[in-house]
């Protein structure tokens, strides 16, 4: 299914007008120089030319698009009309620091010789002669000595290079007609046996080795398997290789060439949540499907600054002057478009139609597909698959946006992203401390409209009871975990445990409306405190209240009797609001406290807090005041 709905994708971008996809048998690649084989005289050294910008601190290859390069499994093989500095010139680097010099690189160099010797066998183009000429006079010695010299520049060596010919408007080599035809040739006598392709049901050669797949996050960098057999254990039948699952090679092409698309850093269609590298597509023409595709991204996790403006962690270090770089992600959207797409998700939320949203061309029946993918060493696991109407998709994102509502604390106006979750859950604010499957899973509930995963809430729970932050993303959480597992309708379940209910009876609301209150008194009371009851008995506040509120209702006799010396009203005031929770209560407390009451506990004193901050007399204001931090946004 995943493959199919790729391979369809491609030709859909290719029948659009997509100038950006290659075309079957070639690739995208990003050369680093070109070998000027026009200037060359046999015994001499050719014209090496750096390619692409080199005015910043790191250099930006040229992307262009070359014939499809080799999966390299293991040992040598060359790519044809470029590749690395080994195979095109037979030098390599050293070591790798970067004052390491060069050294001969005699296998590749011999291979990529004899690959171009026997594909170009019988040629009478003038410009892939010269190439042949080339390659038969040229030595990896050689090489290595126009390096050192200062011939060839240093810059160019573990680059990718191609060759160029002529001065015509087209110079680049594999560019050229009779280039274009002996590749043609070479991919016709290298295809495999034919077979029917489990995708299509065509017969046709079928795929031995899948494409790599660039631009998954903790992937290896020359790209991964999202299918492989390379192992006997993975085969069946004495099938080898890609005939265990048969895939014709232009399928196998086709979701390549589209996936690497989507994957691409500056793209529109990915975001990264979690260990999940996620991309987004729809069957909309163009350009209404980037523009849906970058919107749902920045609706589930706005990495691009959008929506969550104080995003630390996805923006460059400061600059000289002090202020913020622009983000990282999504270095090709322009302030206009960032514009746009903000504005789109504002409407969103505010729940208008996708047509008034974002673009004429979308509807609520069309297609959308989201894939996340994760790093599994030489190969590529699948987090999660989802498929929908973009309609039921969008209604389920803006419910996720008023789950999580809060008020005061959250906005459903203004989305809050994955990323932001999952950094309130990481210890130490690092997502690699989370469980894999987790930005997977929350994701899934976001996109489909199903309950949260539970270890989304036990871990809400773990961070509140490790480091005392009772945040506004974390209670949001608890909140929207809470209301999807209450079974009710969205429109039922509108106005649940959004801000103070004075008539919720639930026993862990209470306590937690209860704790906040005590700990409000004691600061009253004894101003200029350390510490409060809360980082000394949250934790088993919340779990064993049976234990602990006992001995907390003693001492908060003697703060009232402390505080009733000098301010008589306020210690009523907090007599009455007391007598009002306590009201409540069971008579005998219960001695533990489950996760969904665990979970009510967070949200009562949450709410009581904010409460007593809005609505309480000036002193208990003032109390709250003193310690901000415990009820900060986080990343929201």
């Amino acid at each position: 299914m995943i493959l199919q709905q790729l391979s369809e994708y491609y030709d859909r971008r290719i029948e659009g007008g997509d100038t950006d996809l290659p075309e079957e048998g070639m690739s995208e690649q990003a050369i680093d120089a070109a070998v000027d084989l026009e200037r060359f005289q046999p015994g001499g050294v050719p014209p090496v030319l750096l390619l692409g910008d080199r005015s910043g601190k790191k250099p930006k290859p040229l992307r262009m698009t070359v014939p499809a390069a080799i999966k390299r499994t293991s040992g040598v093989a060359a790519n044809f009309l470029w590749d690395k500095s080994a195979y095109v010139l037979g030098v390599k680097r050293a070591g790798k620091t970067p004052d390491a010099g060069a050294m001969a690189a005699e296998k590749e160099f011999e291979a990529f010789r004899q690959l171009h010797t026997e594909a170009l066998a019988g040629t009478e183009d003038r410009a892939l002669l010269k190439l042949l000429e080339f390659l038969e006079d040229w030595t990896p010695e050689r090489a290595v000595a126009a390096v050192e010299a200062g011939e060839i520049p240093i810059e160019a060596v573990d680059g990718n290079l191609i060759f160029r010919f002529g001065r015509g408007t087209v110079r680049d080599l594999h560019r050229f007609r009779a280039a274009r035809a002996a590749w043609a040739a070479r991919r016709e006598a290298v295809a495999g046996a034919a077979g029917r392709c489990l995708v299509s049901g065509i017969v046709a050669p079928i795929a031995k080795l899948h494409p790599s797949i660039k631009g998954v996050r903790g992937a290896q960098t020359a790209g991964a398997s999202l299918v492989s057999f390379n192992l006997s254990a993975f085969t069946s039948f004495g099938k080898e290789q890609g005939a265990n699952a048969p895939i014709s090679e232009r399928v196998a092409f086709a979701y390549g060439a589209v996936l690497n698309k989507l994957l691409a850093p500056d793209g529109a269609h990915r975001v990264q949540i979690g260990d999940a590298t996620t991309v987004f597509w729809t069957d909309a023409p163009n350009p209404a499907d980037d523009t849906a595709s970058r919107v749902l991204a920045n609706a589930v996790s706005p990495t691009y600054g959008l929506m969550d403006q104080d995003e630390g962690a996805e923006a460059d270090e400061a600059g000289e002057d002090g202020t913020a770089k622009k983000p990282k992600i999504d270095l090709k959207m322009s302030d206009e478009e960032a514009k746009r797409v903000r504005t789109a998700l504002s409407a969103l939320a505010r729940g208008r139609t996708m047509g008034e949203a974002i673009s004429a061309d979308l509807h609520p029946d069309t297609r959308l597909w989201v894939l996340g993918l994760a790093p599994n060493a030489a190969r590529l696991a699948l987090r999660f698959w989802y498929e929908d109407r973009l309609g039921d998709a969008v209604d389920h994102v803006r419910q996720h946006w008023h789950d999580l509502r809060l008020d005061p604390g959250i906005d459903p106006g203004r989305p809050v992203s994955v990323y932001a979750l999952l950094k309130a859950l990481a210890p130490q604010g690092k997502l690699d401390n989370l469980p894999p499957k987790l930005g997977g899973d929350i994701m899934r509930a976001v996109l489909s409209g199903r309950p949260y995963p539970a270890n989304m809430a036990a871990l809400a729970l773990m961070r509140i009871r490790a480091d005392g932050e009772i945040s506004a993303l974390r209670v949001a959480m608890l909140k929207a975990w809470l209301l999807r597992r209450s079974g009710k309708e969205p429109l039922e379940r509108e106005g649940d445990l959004v801000s103070l209910d004075p008539a919720e009876t639930n026993t862990g609301y209470r306590l937690g409306r209860l704790f906040a209150v005590l700990e409000n008194l004691q600061r009253a009371a004894l101003p200029g405190l350390n510490a409060t009851i809360r980082d000394r008995f949250y934790g088993a506040a919340s779990a064993t209240p049976g234990s602990i509120f006992p001995v907390l209702m003693r001492g908060s006799t003697h703060h009232a009797a402390k505080l009733r010396k000098d301010r008589g009203g306020l210690a009523h005031w907090y007599d009455t609001t007391i007598a009002e929770v306590i009201d409540g209560l069971p008579s005998n407390l219960p001695r533990h406290l489950g996760v969904e009451d665990q979970g009510r506990f967070a949200i009562g004193y949450f709410h009581q807090r904010q409460a007593m901050m809005t609505r309480a007399p000036a002193e208990v204001k003032a109390a709250e005041a003193g310690e901000p931090a415990a009820v900060g946004d986080d990343d929201a």
